[in-house]
């Protein structure tokens, strides 16, 4: 050894066998254990019941920092999901096979397929929900309890669970309906079912099962039609093999941005055939159709299967690379009928807060005294109703109405930031009408809604514009306030009178029960008309109807003036001011919340908080109460300004 090596030996020493060598070999791919789908719901303490995710499925194999990601096919993806590896590289010195799902997850909270092939390709946040360990230094665990099996996944993953990217994935044991429920609430897939003490066995066995929320599965592309100017692809055409033929379930044309069509054609025009791989097809459809090799899988979500076998509303969701083709059946998907009320299950809504980036403190707190209503309890409840209610609140000025001690006794508004927000509500500023400068909080997606949860916020008020429209009403609201003395049915015929008066004029509303005491008539409009027009026309449509009906209305908000009579409160139309956001829970007994109705029933609503967060969430889930609300095109023209005075 020169001197030179010999100096360099000692300033650089080399590793020992032990701190250069994983103590244990890299795990070997093992075929998954697949479920069995089903419409019924198994029953007892031995099931344990998981979020079903919509994404790719996935071994982790673990050697030290060596970290393989292989797909159901045993294919080494590990490249493609290069954004999960650091949690995993630094989870053990030792050895891990985990089994879990990637997945990406969308504002509303939800796992979401399309939106994770294009993750993918873009390389954004995606995470990995673990929940089976199959392998742990070089032990094999297969033959042990599930049970058993996750919780020795929970202790290996300890602290390093944390990370963004690497979740485990809970369970709650029986109880599957009310699991069941709260999935489907929130707009989830459905959920997993799977025997506590059962082994791992590389196959599609009864000790897992699935239970579907939506009628949702993959699809062999057998060919395509092309577009009427014979250039691109117009629609494609689906099959599943029964007893090894491939049989025909229709075509799928919507769902496809153009950049997708123009990705897939190449794929299709690379495996021609010169005649059908199906079994039979409609003539119509093979006459204009043309032949790929069935190697393609689509995953389509559909509406029903006809008498016939074909999908009804079919849209497309995204090609799978992960599913082999001679391997997609037709399942037998549930259609889940919406029940009176929605089971909000605490442990799922800390889940989704988590997934939504939102660190839920004290979510068992208790949030209305004498309820089980907790902190994850309306956790749960804004993922149900999210979609509903994101409309009413992105990109509105916000008052938040929150609570200090629990019980409902000292609640406080806020308009402003306040130190220890957290992020997902947003701060800034806006330059009012009179010139003014003013501070403002909004939201923008369900970690938004959930954030609020964590600050105890109990009521979103919004402003009747948006941020970037300041000066612009977007809505005027109607807030019949009556007197002690009045019932509901007085509340109730105020509200049917006003929306008669406004059709009158030519403008539709719609009814809110406020969750409180009264019903706010609400007129969407094309934001043109200024605050000051807009404040103006309903103080004189107050006063019109004070004038002409003394013995019912008041446009004096004195309540010694309001006595036997309803005030109709116009003063929330002014810039600045606020109203109760649909879908908005209450700071009122019971947990009540602000829910959109029909005017035909309206009339069979008892109370304007008739809704507790459970029947809302339920109610989320049924058809659109307030059907055209955002597609209606009215204005306040100086025709219907003037018809008032």
């Amino acid at each position: 050894m020169s001197a030179v090596e010999a100096a360099l030996s000692k300033k650089r020493p080399r590793r020992r066998d032990s701190e250069s060598t994983p103590r244990y070999p890299l795990p070997e791919f093992r075929p998954f254990q697949l479920c069995k789908l089903t419409d019924d719901i198994p029953v007892g303490g031995n099931w344990l019941f998981e979020m079903k995710f919509d994404g790719y499925r996935a071994q982790i194999a673990i050697s030290g920092s060596q970290v393989v990601v292989y797909t159901r096919n045993g294919h080494d993806w590990t490249r493609q999901f290069r954004v999960i590896l650091p949690p995993l590289q630094a989870l053990t010195k030792g050895s891990a096979l985990i089994d879990g799902e990637i997945v990406a997850i969308d504002s509303q909270g939800r796992t979401n397929f399309s939106m994770l092939k294009t993750g993918i390709a873009a390389g954004m946040p995606l995470k990995f929900y673990a929940f089976d360990l199959l392998e742990l230094n070089g032990e094999d665990l297969s033959n042990q309890p599930l049970l058993k099996r996750k919780e020795r996944l929970a202790e290996l993953l300890g602290e390093r669970e944390r990370h963004d990217s690497l979740q485990f994935s809970s369970h709650i044991a029986d109880n599957g309906k009310k699991v069941f429920n709260t999935m489907c609430a929130g707009g989830h897939e459905g959920i997993i079912a799977k025997r506590a003490d059962s082994r791992y066995v590389g196959d599609r066995t009864a000790n897992w099962l699935k239970i579907k929320c939506t009628k949702r599965q993959e699809f062999v592309v057998g060919g395509y039609r092309q577009s009427d100017s014979g250039q691109g692809m117009a629609s494609l055409i689906l099959g599943t093999y029964e007893n090894g033929k491939l049989i025909y379930r229709g075509r799928v044309g919507t769902g496809f941005t153009q950049a997708m069509r123009r990705t897939i054609l190449a794929q299709l025009e690379k495996r021609p055939l010169d005649k059908p791989a199906f079994a039979s097809v409609p003539r119509d459809i093979a006459r204009r159709a043309k032949w790929v090799k069935p190697e393609l899988v689509a995953e389509v979500t559909y509406s029903e299967v006809t008498p016939d076998g074909s999908l009804r509303h079919p849209s497309f969701e995204g090609m799978r690379e992960d599913k082999r083709a001679d391997q997609v059946v037709m399942e037998a998907p549930r259609t889940v009928a919406t029940a009176a009320t929605a089971n909000l299950d605490p442990h799922m809504g800390k889940e989704i807060a988590r997934a939504v980036g939102v660190t839920l403190t004290h979510p068992d707190k208790v949030m209305y005294p004498g309820t089980e209503v907790t902190k994850a309890t309306l956790a749960a409840y804004y993922a149900a109703v999210a979609e509903r209610m994101l409309p009413h609140i992105q990109d509105r000025p916000l008052s938040l109405v929150r609570d200090t001690d629990g019980d409902l006794q000292q609640t406080f508004f806020q308009k402003h930031k306040l130190p220890g927000m957290p992020k997902a509500i947003h701060d800034g500023q806006l330059e009012k009408m009179s010139g003014k400068e003013s501070r403002i909080l909004w939201v923008d997606d369900l970690a938004g809604l959930i954030a609020g949860v964590q600050m105890n916020v109990l009521e979103f008020h919004v402003w009747g514009s948006l941020r970037q429209q300041p000066n612009l009403p977007h809505r005027i609201i109607f807030d019949i306030d009556p007197d002690e003395g009045l019932g509901f049915d007085d509340v109730k015929q105020a509200a049917i009178d006003i929306r008669g008066v406004l059709e009158a004029l030519g403008l539709r509303s719609w009814p809110l029960l406020s969750g409180g005491k009264g019903v706010h008539v609400v007129v969407p409009l094309v934001p043109e008309a200024d605050w000051e027009a807009v404040k103006s026309f309903c103080q004189d449509f107050a006063e019109l109807l004070a004038r002409t009906d003394p013995s019912r209305f008041v446009a004096n908000m004195s309540k010694a003036r309001r006595k036997g009579r309803m005030f109709l409160d116009y003063l929330r139309n002014g810039q600045g001011a606020t109203a109760i956001c649909p879908w908005s829970t209450r700071a009122r007994s019971g947990a009540s919340c602000a829910v959109p109705v029909t005017w035909d029933e309206l009339p069979t609503f008892k109370s304007a908080n008739a809704f507790d967060v459970f029947a809302a969430a339920a109610r989320a889930q049924e058809s659109e109460a307030w059907e055209g609300y955002f597609d209606v095109e009215q204005t306040l023209t100086d025709r219907v300004r003037k018809a008032v005075r």
